[in-house]
């Protein structure tokens, strides 16, 4: 499988691009999901309320979008992250931009993966899930 990290927003925030492949293979490999390519999107708000407007008739901004292009079993897929909302929840949350941008790659890969967050319980229930990712994310890097 392969995993991109794009982005149009500068400056650009600063990653361990190793990690998020490494994110994005466990999440895949825990939710039994098999996907053919996954890139990584980053822009700003403007940028991503366009992609709302044009592809989901969505008039608001917003911090994450994924859209499965796979017409197989396999996904192939393109998780959008606004940098601007990342950074605002991250300020929010209490943490760094970073791990912010790495719940959001989780969030949408949750959404390619199936999970759906229309109701209170399901919005829940998805957070629980990112953020046991975010967590062995980073317990996997203390280890080292």
């Amino acid at each position: 499988m392969k995993v991109q990290l794009f982005t149009n927003y500068t400056p650009r925030p600063k990653f361990h691009g190793k990690e998020i492949g490494t994110l994005v293979r466990k999440i895949l490999r825990e939710e039994k999901k098999n996907a053919d390519s996954i890139n990584v999107v980053l822009v700003d708000d403007g940028y991503l309320l366009e992609v709302n407007k044009k592809f989901l008739n969505h008039n608001y901004k917003t911090d994450v979008i994924a859209f499965d292009l796979g017409e197989g079993r396999n996904i192939e897929g393109e998780v959008y992250i606004s940098v601007d909302r990342a950074r605002t929840q991250a300020r929010r949350y209490g943490v760094s931009l970073e791990n912010e941008i790495m719940r959001l790659i989780a969030h949408g890969l949750l959404h390619l993966a199936g999970w759906d967050d229309a109701s209170r319980a399901q919005k829940l229930n998805m957070r629980k899930r990112e953020n046991l990712f975010i967590e062995w994310l980073y317990a996997r890097r203390t280890k080292r």
